[in-house]
């Protein structure tokens, strides 16, 4: 048998190398640290899905959709904080992808307007219209077992999301503003025997509040902050706790759908969704310049 002998030389050689490729798989070093995702609702007319990472980079397909019929149209994707799990509607059914395994979870309503998954995964929830026009969200288990089906908010609620333990914070108008002769929109807490509103988390007289959106930490919610009677505005931090006023992080008009990344650092939303030149932004969770992601419309961000 025989034996190659390496000279110290070589040997240093060999254990540089090692080190080196041992460091570039380590945790947190610069080059293979993983990047988060933002998935949204794409391509011609927005009807199928995407992701790409939290860069605007690695652009991908991942649902193909058509626009019409609209039975084969993808929309309003929901992740999970880790990323494991999809939900979306297709059409009007509302669905729950598992990234990992690729099950697919529903038809769990044949309703759906909006879909909005719980971060940890367990709940899903959809928007959906009842007779004489009326909107309600109504929750279920995302593994799609049981029945748990609570409507909340009937004839008041426009958009929605979830607190960190799987409660449903929906935008609900209650307050009349005598200076526009309407009833204005704030964000509440919905009680879990859907009777409506059990706390009142932030309202502002003069605006409408939408697209509830709590941070990561559970300290801070970002809205939707609209003039009163429109659907898109300024995107806007309120102190959970307090309902406090914090900020605005943008300056336009026609800015919506707020999303945060999963470590809490920045927000994601819409410029422009209603029209046909919808485009994604990200933007420092304490303000700051924009960065163009993708052209696309209802966004949503995890691991």
């Amino acid at each position: 048998m025989s034996v190659r002998r390496l000279n110290r030389a070589g040997a240093l050689t060999i254990g540089l190398a090692i080190l080196a490729a041992s460091a570039a798989f380590a945790p947190g070093a610069g080059a293979s640290t993983p990047k988060s995702m933002l998935v949204f609702s794409g391509g011609k007319g927005f009807a199928s899905i995407y992701q790409t990472d939290s860069t605007g980079k690695g652009l991908k397909r991942l649902l193909i959709g058509s626009a019409t019929p609209f039975s084969k149209h993808y929309g309003s994707p929901s992740l999970s904080r880790n990323g494991k799990l999809l939900a979306y509607t297709l059409g009007y059914n509302l669905y729950v992808l598992n990234r990992s395994t690729g099950h697919k979870t529903g038809p769990l309503s044949n309703a759906a307007w909006l879909a909005r998954l719980s971060p940890d995964g367990q709940k899903v929830g959809d928007l959906e219209q009842y007779p004489g026009g009326h909107l309600a969200v109504s929750t279920f288990n995302a593994s799609g077992a049981g029945t748990d089906h609570g409507r909340m908010g009937l004839g008041t609620t426009s958009s929605f999301g979830f607190t960190s333990d799987d409660r449903v914070l929906a935008a609900v108008s209650d307050q009349y503003d005598d200076a526009v002769s309407r009833y204005e929109t704030g964000i509440g807490l919905m009680a879990q025997d859907g009777t409506g509103v059990e706390t009142w988390i932030a309202f502002t007289m003069g605006y409408d509040l939408l697209d509830p959106a709590l941070s990561p930490n559970g300290k801070q919610l970002a809205v939707t902050r609209a003039t009163p009677g429109a659907a898109e505005g300024q995107i806007a931090i309120y102190d959970y706790a307090t309902g406090a006023f914090v900020q605005t992080l943008t300056t336009g008009s026609t800015d919506s759908g707020p999303a945060w990344s999963p470590d809490g650092t920045r927000v994601a939303f819409v410029r422009g969704a209603s029209t046909s030149s919808a485009h994604i932004y990200t933007v420092s969770a304490t303000g700051g310049s924009l960065k163009s992601i993708a052209a696309g419309r209802s966004v949503t961000w995890g691991k």
